[in-house]
């Protein structure tokens, strides 16, 4: 019993055949797993679309997978957060799909071009020389990630389907003590194939396990809706549902996820709608 219990905490690839701990992830490290790729959808087959905005809070233990480990040192290629992930090929060029966070529409000129501008994002204000060292934001340091997607109905197949579109990591501003801010978008299809070549830990089975991408494209996590698109120019739901005079926060913060839980609503309805007679 204890050997198995000691197997499944590792949850590493290669782990029962390794001959030195070095061997240890391999068979991982050697995948090369392209993401499944979507089907063509032309225009004409869209009867209906919404494109939302949500929110993934990290403090959810459903999210946990995406946290966890915060400490980037404690393993190499056998485990990685999603955060260390988007760092590492950010920081070797593989992820260039990168804009301005003031600007969610991915237009060509809100682009974010050369690997020093994007680690300005989620770097400190020292740098070399300086009596404190340059310090880059850590797994620790992330608190969420906003998300953008559109939802849309295929009358083609008859089906409702959603589609990521862009991620954008939300941490600690090491600028500015005790600030959060988001560093940047990334146009999330660019980056499915790097992130299929990582796996989520499964704490119920580590020997069945899905890539970051299975996750996120399958919206296997908790998220509430901030922003959708709208006749207002797109302004986010803290635009119109302000806080009343002598409403607590928490009052305020329930209003803010009740106004969320409605426009879910409002699209499962739509689907639903479809099918009544």
């Amino acid at each position: 019993m204890s050997l198995i219990f000691c197997i499944s905490s590792y949850g590493q690839s290669n782990l029962l055949n390794a001959k030195k701990p070095s061997e240890i992830g391999t068979e991982l490290i050697k995948a090369d797993k392209k993401s499944i790729q979507y089907p063509e959808v032309d225009d004409t087959d869209v009867l209906w679309s919404k494109v939302v905005y949500e929110f993934i809070d990290l403090n959810e233990k459903l999210n946990f997978q995406l946290l966890f480990p915060v400490n980037d040192e404690q393993y190499t290629s056998t485990r990685k957060s999603l955060w260390k992930i988007i760092r590492e090929n950010v920081e070797n060029g593989t992820i260039d799909e990168v804009f301005d966070v003031r600007n969610d529409n991915f237009l060509n000129s809100n682009r974010i071009t050369g690997t020093e501008k994007i680690k300005d994002f989620y770097g400190s204000k020292f740098t070399p020389g300086d009596s404190r060292p340059q310090t880059y934001a850590t797994s620790s340091d992330i608190t969420g990630y906003k998300i953008k997607g559109v939802w849309f109905f295929d009358k083609k197949h008859s089906e409702m389907k959603y589609r990521l579109l862009g991620i954008q990591p939300v941490g600690r501003n090491l600028k500015e003590s005790g600030k959060e801010q988001g560093y940047f978008w990334i146009w999330y299809p660019s980056i499915r194939d790097v992130l299929s070549n990582h796996m989520v830990f499964n704490d119920k089975n580590n020997n069945n396990r899905i890539s970051f991408d299975d996750l996120l494209v399958n919206r296997r996590f908790s998220s509430y809706i901030y922003k959708y698109d709208n006749v207002y120019g797109d302004r986010t739901i803290r635009d119109y549902i302000r806080q009343r005079n002598g409403e607590s926060n928490r009052q305020y913060q329930l209003r803010l996820i009740m106004e969320s839980e409605r426009i879910k609503k409002e699209i499962l309805d739509f689907d639903v709608d479809m099918w009544g007679y």
